[in-house]
């Protein structure tokens, strides 16, 4: 492995290099990674995240947007066999396919793992993407911006709780593992970050489920201050019958108020117009 040839962060990428090799050691850790697994890494950059992620012995496919990056990185693990990457926007990347063909290589059908200190701006975009494909994968472990990860954990009747943490409840176990400050990145974010590790062993729903309930909790939570009678009333005159007596119950809070569960139970009743 050759030394670093570090490039400068770009602003237009979001970039900030995590480069504090303590934090990036834990993460690797976090991954709960052995020789027989496959690690999808999101935005390498320089490589610090990716040297750790290796030495589990997992063999690490990256995706890099930027062109800079992937020279640093052919000639940092140029002797890595167990080592990939290539150039793209993960966004667009066909994760299913890509994690289906990882399930029929292994005689155990291990699924992938992902890894990422991932841009501020397109966070919720790279984690609905994970959550869509909560199936063909086994776990997460991915830095982003505190107030972010906050909000995957909150608990109902707070501030925080929102669309991300029922869908992140709904296909994962998520907990933060790890706090960062901003010190630990170049150029210094004006926030701090966190790692937040979602097991998908532990879904709760199917995929179908998710698909028909997630466009409902959208829409709750698109106008969060009103009654959900408010708030649903498209989906309440689409039923075009008395609504059940635990549903009536529902309609008299906010979103903010109910359980994940309680979001399914609304999307069956509604599923059923």
């Amino acid at each position: 492995m050759k030394q670093d040839k570090r490039i400068q962060a770009k602003r237009s990428l979001g970039q900030n290099f995590l480069t504090d090799k303590n934090k990036a050691s834990r993460i690797a850790e976090f991954m709960e990674a052995t020789a027989q697994d496959k690690i999808l890494e999101i935005g390498p950059g320089c490589g610090d995240l990716t040297r750790f992620l290796l030495d589990t012995g997992a063999y690490v496919h990256a995706i890099e947007l930027d062109e800079r990056a992937i020279d640093t990185l052919h000639d940092l693990f140029e002797d890595e066999s167990r080592f990939t990457v290539e150039h793209g926007d993960v966004l667009k990347f066909d994760l299913r396919a890509y994690g289906l063909n990882i399930m029929q290589e292994q005689a155990d059908h291990r699924k992938l793992k992902v890894a990422g200190n991932i841009p501020y701006y397109i966070t919720s975009d790279i984690l609905f993407k994970l959550f869509e494909h909560a199936d063909i994968l086994d776990r997460a472990v991915i830095m982003m911006q505190k107030e972010v990860a906050d909000r995957i954990v909150a608990q109902p009747r707070t501030k925080a709780y929102g669309i991300l943490s029922i869908a992140a409840r709904f296909v994962s176990a998520p907990k933060i593992a790890l706090k960062v400050p901003s010190g630990c990145f170049t150029p210094r974010p004006s926030v701090d970050s966190a790692v937040v590790v979602f097991d998908f062993s532990k879904a709760s729903i199917t995929m179908e489920q998710f698909a028909m309930v997630h466009p409902l909790v959208r829409t709750a939570f698109g106008q969060r201050r009103k009654m959900l009678s408010n708030a649903l009333h498209t989906y309440i005159n689409a039923y075009g019958k008395e609504l059940p007596e635990d549903i009536q119950s529902m309609m008299q809070k906010r979103a903010e108020e109910l359980l994940p569960e309680q979001f399914l139970r609304l999307a069956e009743c509604f599923s059923q117009s």
